[in-house]
């Protein structure tokens, strides 16, 4: 079967030289597999949003792909005391709607995701911030409650992005689907499930960008956003796959940018359900599943053998010796459920009290490279080690939904958590607090424990450095043993175009996919 596959996508290739690119030569289409949840940034915080209104919404300042801090609406920035950070902005820029930008619309941008009821999504990974102050038309300070080390890098999220008050309150809920920012590109038109176009914004202030027309397609399948590219009906594919990544580093016709991303992906579980309350189980699951199995044959090579919760280029980044806690042994999972009092029946299943142990597991499906392959190769594992798993595959918007409910319904989930600050604070205080669950903040596998608690608080108002990456090695320390989650492997951020494709970058932080630079040869 791998022959016949690769043979097919060797053939595509040959014709992909022959053919004519089906797109002008200003307009770029985009392949990728999932739609939006939103387009509101208040509502959507995954990249299947952010990749559009990325593009139509703008930060007061950004991470570059060098992940160094660039203004964007901001021109400067400095700290008053140690709560209040102040933004000097931009003059003379108006939004896609002709509305003025300015401190007011900073104001109720943050105001309307921070205080309102309920709050927005990305609130509660904002930090402490207490208020945002006005100082005059182009002055704004953001103002936490108290010391907090990663405000500034907080103020780089994709989020935040600076909102048209005038659309927002001219639309109401049908801002979600009609985004109106200062960005270079201009929301035109959604199909659900279909497609989403942008056009430019001739009066950007960096300067009209090179492509007249930006047009996302949503195509599920790995195989048909290839046939895609390789047809000449797209110009960019997002989300390859892996097995297709060595036809396209081997054609002349397409280039392939990669990036190491700051992305984990994760088997959780959900602790408040028996018996994945109990360690004993969850550290059987750790041994039973082959993880660099995974990565080296599944996801042939195109992602890495995670060391932690969060990744290497991350503030506070220490390695959790997983590979030395839980290396793959079915032996010593089959052990570790008997010490917990399951027993193995003729089936081969293991039961404890007559009840045979089976766990309901929603993955993320078309999300993320190749997760619910990961899903089935992992029910697999778990079969092996005496574990039913029933998946339960729903579409993206779907399965996000779920795993926001209160309480959640599945005993384990499949997801991915992109560190979008680079700081460790933004994962660990709303993944891990005990105050932080759902559907107020993240910590979806409702993890509870004093010390990471105290240890997540001392971190965030620490502003040293030094003091902050060494709370946070301690609070990994305590998570290789407690083992709320199994990451399965951290992201490497794949983009294939079209060779006629110029001035893309590749992206460590996922959401951050900056079309103006782009352009297409002639």
């Amino acid at each position: 079967m791998k022959r016949g596959i690769t043979s097919l996508v060797a053939m595509i290739g040959i014709l992909a030289t022959t053919l004519v690119w089906a797109q002008s030569a200003d307009e770029l289409v985009i392949v990728r597999p999932s739609d939006p949840v939103s387009l509101d940034a208040q509502e959507e915080t995954t990249a299947p949003g952010a990749w559009v209104f990325g593009n139509v919404i703008e930060p007061l300042i950004t991470l570059n792909a060098d992940m160094e801090i660039e203004g964007r609406l901001a021109e400067r920035w400095e700290f008053v005391d140690d709560t209040r950070l102040r933004f000097y902005l931009r003059e003379g820029i108006e939004f896609h709607d002709g509305t003025p930008f300015n401190a007011e619309a900073v104001k109720f941008t943050w105001d309307r995701s921070l205080f309102a009821d309920p709050p927005g999504r990305w609130a509660s990974l904002a930090g402490p911030i207490a208020s945002v102050d006005v100082v005059d038309e182009y002055t704004v300070d953001i103002v936490a409650e108290k010391p907090y080390g990663p405000l500034l890098l907080t103020s780089t999220m994709v989020y935040t992005g600076v909102v048209s008050p005038a659309a927002v309150e001219r639309l109401g809920e049908d801002y979600a689907r009609n985004p109106v920012g200062t960005g270079p590109f201009k929301f035109v038109e959604w199909r659900t499930n279909e497609s989403i176009t942008l056009e430019a914004n001739d009066d950007y202030w960096r300067g009209r960008p090179e492509l007249d027309r930006v047009v996302f397609r949503t195509v599920p399948e790995a195989g048909a956003r290839t046939l895609a590219l390789q047809s000449g009906e797209a110009d960019m594919l997002l989300k390859p796959n892996p097995a297709d990544l060595a036809s396209f580093e081997s054609s002349e016709a397409f280039d392939v940018h990669a990036a190491t991303g700051l992305r984990v992906f994760y088997l959780g579980f959900n602790l408040e359900r028996a018996p994945l309350d109990e360690p004993l189980v969850r550290q059987a699951i750790a041994h039973a599943i082959d993880v660099p199995g995974i990565v080296e044959n599944l996801l042939e090579d195109a992602a890495t053998v995670p060391t932690s919760v969060i990744s290497p280029g991350v503030l506070g980044y220490a390695d959790m010796n997983l590979d030395e806690r839980y290396p793959y042994d079915p032996d010593a999972a089959i052990a570790l459920l008997e010490e917990a009092g399951f027993t193995q029946n003729d089936a081969g299943i293991m039961e404890r009290d007559g009840e045979e142990l089976t766990l309901q597991m929603l993955p993320a499906a078309g999300r993320y490279l190749q997760d619910q392959e990961v899903a089935e190769v992992i029910q697999e594992f778990l079969r092996q080690a005496g574990i039913q798993v029933e998946l339960n595959v729903f579409e993206w918007a779907t399965t996000f939904t779920e795993l926001r409910e209160d309480p959640l319904q599945y005993d384990m989930f499949s997801f991915g958590w992109l560190t979008t600050t680079a700081d460790a604070d933004y994962t660990m205080y709303s993944n891990f607090r005990s105050d932080q669950f759902p559907p107020e903040s993240w910590n979806s596998w409702r993890y509870a424990n004093d010390e990471v608690d105290e240890l997540l608080t001392q971190a965030r108002e620490e502003t040293d450095v030094a003091t902050r990456e060494g709370l946070y090695a301690d609070v990994q320390a305590i998570l290789a043993e407690d083992l709320p989650a199994v990451p399965i492997y951290n992201t490497i951020e794949v983009t294939v175009v079209g060779a006629d494709v110029e001035g893309f970058e590749p992206h460590p932080i996922e959401y951050n996919l900056d079309l103006y630079p782009v352009s297409k040869a002639e």
